[in-house]
């Protein structure tokens, strides 16, 4: 009976509390869903959360809802744009039934690691995204390189990079004048970028004083042919095989003869002017009966085509020649007169001393031996 009693005056105690129950059901009902405003969404991304075991996805106005939530739950919040995942966010929230939580993300970044043997401490890496990636990101004003048109530095400094998370991504490795590059698509947190060796900036050139008759300008490295311009003002680059001083030689072509020349000592990066003269050869003038006791000179002859930019003579032509001019003469020793010729076409040589020998050489654009009749 006693048992009964109590059990009597219990009862009116589980309905209140039962009732309580039920209100507080009906008061969260009223209240409606706990709500989590996702903010800082890369417009035109989509953002995913998770939260309580449960989780959503929106593509625009990024205002979560979750129902039967109330408390601080961990939140995981990925948001992808173009198939790739640009922001994210996690921590802790607190939800409440009525109420707006709100989380920031931030923009994903991941880190690489440059391999770039060739090239000393002093070397500077630089890490280049598309501009439109850029968003977000700790980015650096300079303009883009010739061949980055469009990207944006994102880091500048040593071989360890932290870059946005984006498609594709530009490696530059710069070490004095020498300078290389390599693309990564889609690069991945944590990778090795191995940079293969520079290349280097090249020597700008401008020739100056170009004969009216050329048509091209060509740069030697060595014997090499290194670069070539047909189109005034024959402005030419050339890129050397490493860093260091090169003389760069330039010759103009007048209807294929070389016609003038130049000479500069450069190093990758640096722009010179290049003045150009009158391209000489050395010739070696003889003829038969021609010896030790010879008394003559030697003689070359320009025809007008070939004197622009010459310094001549003011001797009279030989018969048979009109036009043309004296542009080098030299005594007789041991038989050969050695002269300096401007390079030209149907070139006259001549011996004048006890006897007069004289014959024309077709063409004249290297360095020869003439044996005259």
């Amino acid at each position: 009976m006693r048992f009964a009693s109590s059990l009597y005056k219990l009862a009116p105690l589980a309905f209140a509390l039962l009732l309580l129950s039920s209100c507080s059901e009906l008061q969260r009902e009223f209240q409606g869903p706990a709500r989590l405003e996702v903010a800082g969404v890369r417009k035109g991304a989509c953002a995913a959360v998770k939260v309580g075991g449960q989780s959503a996805t929106r593509c625009e106005g990024y205002t979560f809802r979750f129902t039967g939530l109330s408390g601080k739950f961990p939140v995981e919040v990925r948001v992808e744009w173009r198939g790739v995942e640009v922001q994210g966010y996690q921590g802790e929230v607190e939800l409440a039934p009525g109420s707006t939580a709100r989380v920031e993300v931030a923009r994903k970044t991941l880190a690489l690691r440059a391999e770039a043997p060739w090239a000393s401490s002093a070397a500077t890496y630089e890490a280049w995204v598309d501009g439109e990636w850029a968003f977000g990101a700790a980015a650096y004003p300079d303009p883009a390189p010739e061949g980055l048109e469009g990207m944006v530095l994102v880091h500048r400094g040593g071989a360890s990079l932290v870059v946005p998370t984006a498609p594709r991504a530009v490696i530059r490795v710069r070490d004095g004048a020498g300078e290389s590059r390599v693309e990564v698509a889609l690069p991945q947190d944590g990778a090795v970028v191995r940079v293969p060796e520079p290349r280097y900036a090249p020597i700008r050139l401008t020739p100056e004083g170009v004969a009216s008759g050329v048509g091209c300008v060509a740069a030697f490295l060595g014997s090499t042919e290194a670069a070539r311009s047909c189109t005034p003002p024959f402005g030419l680059a050339v890129v050397p095989p490493d860093g260091e001083y090169r003389e760069v030689v330039l010759v103009a072509y007048a209807d294929g003869l070389p016609f003038q020349e130049g000479r500069v000592v450069a190093r990758s990066g640096e722009s010179r002017t290049v003045p150009l003269a009158r391209k000489r050869v050395r010739v070696e003038l003889t003829a038969p009966g021609f010896t030790a006791d010879t008394e003559a000179v030697g003689e070359a002859w320009l025809r007008p085509e070939d004197q622009e930019g010459v310094p001549l003579y003011g001797d009279a032509p030989p018969s048979g020649y009109e036009g043309y001019r004296l542009a080098d003469r030299a005594v007789v020793v041991n038989g050969v007169a050695e002269l300096s010729v401007p390079t030209g076409r149907m070139v006259l040589f001549r011996l004048v001393g006890a006897r007069t020998t004289e014959g024309v050489v077709d063409l004249v654009d290297s360095d020869r031996r003439v044996v005259l009749p």
